[in-house]
């Protein structure tokens, strides 16, 4: 059985350890984790994540986020769920919490070449997946804009960014709201008019630049062709228009290494080389504020983190190097010397 090899306590506690320990390599002070109950038994999880979070005493914190898939594959309903997660929020620790934020699946996972996109599809003529039914989607998306939540949506194809735009449209449209920031996550593969759209509509994104770095070459040869392929990740596009947005490694699917995916964004170099889809690189500036005072603005954090301000958590990234004194191709290659969590030092110790 799945669930107790995958909780087996001291298998997950290790697990975590290593995390908690890529996390800070990194250079991370807060990790959002957009899928907690992912695997089933979400108490256990979420028991478990917090027991080695706080008891290593961590040097960051972690958001945990409910994902749609967890409730309906329990059988769970709506109602149930809100009153669930309310439950879940009582046990908030100041390293662990779970704040008012919901994840929704579209579209199938880009690595499996299961995202959705709009005609031609992909040249092959294989067809992507949707992870539930549009109206399914938009009842529970409807039910936690309601109570307030920020909504998070799991979109990789244009196909599955279509979606999203109608279902945030109707949830305007139903029950307009200011300042939402609907987050699109992962950003594979939109078109410039979409991007327009997020725009208008109020949305946000966290993307996944290293989808370009991996992956676009690929998409072009099999499966989308040069003119899609090269062009994953339109994030200069975003720069150009003024949508916010963050970059996020969803570890494992790119190292957890937030210059690791500044160098991605800003360079658009992919894994064989190929300088692609150049005019949607962004600046080094942008690139550095989406793995900071970007990155707090898309998930509601920015009057807590993100920047240096009085009043704010003081936490830091202490780097050995000065990005903006390097080779854009040096930049994944800076160490880091450590970082501050609320005030407090925390180097890192070399082995």
């Amino acid at each position: 059985p799945k669930m107790p090899f995958l909780f087996d306590p001291a298998r997950f506690g290790q697990g975590m350890q290593n995390f908690i320990g890529m996390v800070h390599q990194g250079g991370v002070t807060t990790a959002v984790d957009m899928g907690i109950g992912v695997f089933g038994n979400p108490l256990n999880e979420i028991a478990m994540i917090r027991h080695s979070v706080e008891s290593a005493q961590a040097p960051a914190r972690f958001v945990l986020t409910p994902i749609i898939t967890d409730f309906i594959g329990r059988g769970v309903s709506i109602a149930d769920a809100l009153q669930e997660i309310n439950q879940w929020r009582t046990q908030n620790s100041p390293r662990v919490s779970i704040d008012r934020r919901f994840k929704l699946m579209i579209d199938g996972a880009i690595f499996s070449g299961l995202a959705q996109f709009d005609y031609p599809g992909y040249l092959d003529g294989h067809q992507g997946v949707w992870m539930l039914p549009e109206q399914t989607t938009m009842d529970w998306a409807q039910a936690f804009w309601d109570a307030g939540y920020q909504l998070h949506a799991h979109t990789n194809g244009d196909g599955s960014a279509a979606r999203l735009i109608n279902l945030l449209k109707r949830l305007q449209a139903n029950t307009p709201r200011a300042d939402h920031r609907l987050v699109l996550e992962h950003f594979a593969y939109t078109t410039e008019d979409q991007n327009r759209q997020l725009k208008a509509l109020g949305a946000v994104v966290s993307a996944n630049p290293y989808y370009h770095f991996i992956l676009s070459d690929m998409y072009s040869e099999q499966w989308l062709g040069a003119d899609r392929g090269n062009h994953m990740v339109r994030l200069g596009s975003l720069e150009r228009l003024g949508v916010p947005f963050a970059l996020h490694s969803d570890s494992p699917m790119a190292p957890l290494e937030p210059l690791t995916l500044v160098s991605a964004a800003v360079n658009r170099v992919s894994i064989n080389g190929n300088l692609t889809g150049e005019l949607e690189r962004v600046s080094l500036d942008a690139a550095l504020r989406a793995i900071t005072i970007n990155a707090a603005w898309v998930i509601g954090y920015e009057d807590q983190i993100g920047s240096i301000r009085a009043g704010k958590k003081a936490d830091f990234t202490i780097l050995e190097t000065d990005p903006y004194r390097v080779h854009t191709k040096r930049i994944k290659d800076i160490k880091i010397w450590g970082t501050v969590f609320e005030g407090v030092p925390a180097p890192l110790v070399e082995k």
